[in-house]
């Protein structure tokens, strides 16, 4: 009987995987996105575009591997808000192993694909076989076969209304294409059940656990947060000293061996920007009354259905108490999942709530749903006291009820998303041959003068400006042309600051470093925006204004945090004689104030509140600070002073910026400021000196440049410590694998 049972369970495996390779087999055929896949390709674009650099760069000695991959995992993104190292910041290993396999597979045969549809077909095989993953884990678990075929029939077939969880609309072409969380999904069930395993002393269990803990971390860190959380509740199942141990071990483990990754991410936490326009439900989540009421309505399992799926997941809950902490796993983040908005700012005693998106706990949900699920349904059918073959005429009537229950809702979600597909590549196709002319046009202009590109803004012409189903702003980001006025992400400092651009004031073309636009053909055009190409679907304009250098004096100094200073910076911008003239404070988020520079200081205390080196304190929109040049005290006479004038500059990957700069003799505090988004890991070098740097406002780095004639040279650079930190991990890594391979002498580490 048992051979049946596992025949019959890898039956229901084959089945669930084949019926998603069938169901979502238009997903890698998409020629264009109109999700989050837009920001994630493009990341993938710019990995790719970095493997390069980083062969050209580095140099062909035994440091080459180390240098190499410290570009991979920490590299300038360009694409949006003004530039950003969101390699440093968000999962990078997502996109090194596409990059790295699609190479790779390019290398040693004839593969046709682009990288793009590449792309697309990792997100399909992933969903498609996710099941897989659920299905080893609940035998890893040592539970029956046939509550691990169950578990995979149920596995890719929660429904939600958009909570961003693990139901196959986060991930499908018309969902929310979080192809980054998808990554980390698959490695999470087996994350938990080893470390499940680890816990009720399974020896063999520690190196796969913490191996699918890192794995399911390096995916996305967010749900890494939320498989290093699950060890409390299955630490605490069975509350003892050895337990606790444990789950310091395996959180430790994890941490260390990711410590490259998290440890720079704490320590310049002042450059990871907490947007004004992330609405409030992400961090601190709906609370505890409306969570159960949709957890009670269906809506956290079985939107738009039968409850079935939420009804297996409480009946697993009483069903596993005795034997599995899955019901305390699922108690837990459902407590989690209430958020700040029951706990109050009890929930920030745990490590990293403060910036977390408190709503992606309906991850841990679903996670412990995954697992729920078909212990319940199991629990049912064993409840059942009759004979064999009436009992499995009864297993398969029920199985088949949850089955038609299920299935047709995801049914029905995918038949539209199949004929969006098929649409927008109809749509696509139509102006594909205009859309690739663009790109190629923009590209080799800005690679000639370097420059950003306004297609316009969600608010205006830019909505129904589109490639296809795809607003051009997005599309050209997602092939590498850097933007403004888009957000796919808002960690970037400038992410704010940027939204204060004025596309009739030409002022701001040039604080922003814009250069071209792009418009549709019926747009009024602003007198300073120049034709330079047109179709019957779009029109090129360049725009006479400084590119990625310019120069000025520093005025002040502004002491802030990272919560308190887009005002006092929207003031600045919206004023007629700062900016414009060349006036650019520094923005400095440390602590010590008043800074002996001998300039004028004043402190953010809040959004609103500002604080003079006197004591006294002022509105800063009743008392706007002004901002006055070195030797000029009449703030309503302001003159043209004499700075700094750039002789040529050039770019080299968007990761080394190059200029010829002359100071004049009698320009004190003179600054060259490039037009990124400052951060600590920047090199400035003059006449090949290096030299101190700074942000100034919005939030660009600069350096002071002394009087005469001077070769400047902004470079990002890997920061060092995340480059110790990671040969550090992969020494570790390598010596742990020798310990244990000596240890255990051949020990089985298989699942069962």
């Amino acid at each position: 009987m048992k051979h049946v049972n596992k025949i019959i369970a890898l039956a229901m495996l084959v089945f669930t995987i084949g019926f998603n390779l069938w169901l979502y087999r238009l997903e890698p055929t998409a020629e264009i996105d109109p999700n989050d896949n837009t920001f994630q390709y493009a990341l993938v674009d710019r990995t790719n575009q970095i493997w390069d650099y980083a062969t050209k760069t580095c140099p062909k000695k035994l440091s080459y591997v180390v240098c190499h991959m410290s570009y991979l995992v920490d590299h300038w993104v360009p694409n949006w808000a003004q530039g950003y190292n969101l390699p440093m910041y968000y999962s990078h290993i997502p996109q090194i192993l596409i990059v790295g396999s699609y190479r790779t597979i390019s290398a040693i045969a004839k593969f046709s694909n682009s990288l793009f549809q590449y792309y697309h077909l990792i997100i399909y095989l992933l969903l498609s076989f996710f099941p897989l993953s659920v299905f080893l884990a609940l035998r890893v678990l040592r539970l029956p076969w046939l509550v691990a075929g169950i578990g995979a029939l149920l596995a890719s077939h929660i429904s939600t209304d958009g909570l961003y969880g693990l139901d196959p609309p986060s991930f499908l072409w018309r969902g929310y294409g979080l192809s980054s969380q998808l990554f980390a999904m698959i490695p999470l069930p087996l994350a938990i059940a080893y470390s499940w395993r680890f816990f009720t002393n399974q020896k063999s269990s520690f190196l796969l656990a913490v191996f699918f803990l890192i794995a399911t971390t390096s995916g996305h860190l967010g749900i890494g947060v939320v498989a290093i959380l699950s060890l409390i509740p299955l630490a605490l199942a069975e509350p003892n000293i050895k337990n606790i141990k444990k789950l310091l071990l395996l959180a430790g483990m994890t941490i260390f061996f990711l410590s490259y990754w998290i440890i720079p991410v704490l320590l310049f936490d002042n450059y990871h920007n907490i947007s004004v326009w992330d609405p409030p439900w992400k961090f601190n989540s709906f609370g505890a009354k409306e969570i159960m009421i949709r957890l009670f309505n269906g809506d956290l399992f079985d939107f738009g259905r039968f409850p079935v799926l939420t009804l297996l997941v409480i009946v697993g809950a009483i069903a596993s108490l005795s034997k599995f902490p899955f019901a305390f796993l699922f108690l837990f983040f459902l407590l989690l999942y209430f958020g700040r908005t029951t706990w109050g700012g009890l929930i920030d005693l745990i490590p990293g709530m403060k910036e977390f998106h408190l709503s992606r706990f309906i991850v841990g949900l679903h996670a412990a749903g995954f697992f729920l699920a078909p212990i319940g349904l199991w629990w049912i059918i064993q409840a059942i006291k009759t004979g064999t073959w009436l009992k499995w005429l009864i297993t398969g009537i029920l199985v088949a009820v949850v089955v038609i229950l299920m299935y047709p809702q995801t049914i029905r979600y995918n038949d539209l998303n199949d004929k969006l597909i098929l649409q927008a590549n109809a749509n696509y196709a139509k102006i594909k041959p205009d859309a690739d002319l663009l790109v190629s046009e923009l590209k080799a202009r800005v690679e000639k003068n370097p420059g950003r590109v306004f297609a316009g803004r969600g608010g205006d012409w830019g909505k129904n400006f589109r490639v296809a189903e795809t607003p051009y702003n997005i599309f050209l980001s997602t092939y590498g042309i850097p933007t403004v006025l888009w957000l796919p992400q808002t960690w970037s400092p400038n992410s704010d600051v940027e939204q204060y651009f004025s596309d009739d004031n030409l002022s701001t073309y040039s604080l922003f470093g814009i250069r071209y636009v792009v418009a549709p053909p019926t747009a009024p055009p602003r007198p300073f925006w120049h034709l330079v190409k047109k179709t019957t679907n779009w029109k090129l304009y360049e725009i006479s204004t400084t590119t990625y250098f310019t120069t000025g004096v520093r005025p002040a100094v502004v002491a802030t945090d990272k919560r308190s200073y887009t005002n006092v910076v929207r003031l600045w911008i919206q004023s007629d004689k700062t900016h414009q003239l060349g006036l650019y404070p520094e923005l400095t988020f440390a602590k010590d104030y008043p800074k002996k520079t001998g300039l004028p200081n004043f402190k953010m205390l809040d959004e609103v509140t500002y604080q003079v080196p006197d004591g006294s304190t002022h509105n800063l929109f009743r008392e706007p600070p002004v901002y006055l040049p070195p030797g000029q005290t009449n703030s309503a006479a302001l003159q043209p002073f004499n700075q700094p004038t750039i002789l040529s500059q050039s770019v080299e990957g968007d990761m080394i910026f190059k200029a010829k700069i002359r100071v004049p003799k009698d320009c004190t505090e003179c600054v060259v400021i490039l037009k990124q988004s400052s951060h600590p890991n920047w090199r400035v070098t003059i006449d090949g000196k290096k030299v101190n740097h700074f942000n100034v406002f919005p939030v660009f780095v600069a350096t002071l440049v002394p009087p005469g004639e001077h070769d400047l040279v902004f470079s990002y650079e890997p920061s060092r410590l995340k480059i110790i930190l990671l040969m550090m991990s992969a020494i570790s890594v390598m010596l742990a694998l020798l310990f244990f391979a000596r240890k255990n002498g051949g020990t089985n580490l298989s699942m069962t």
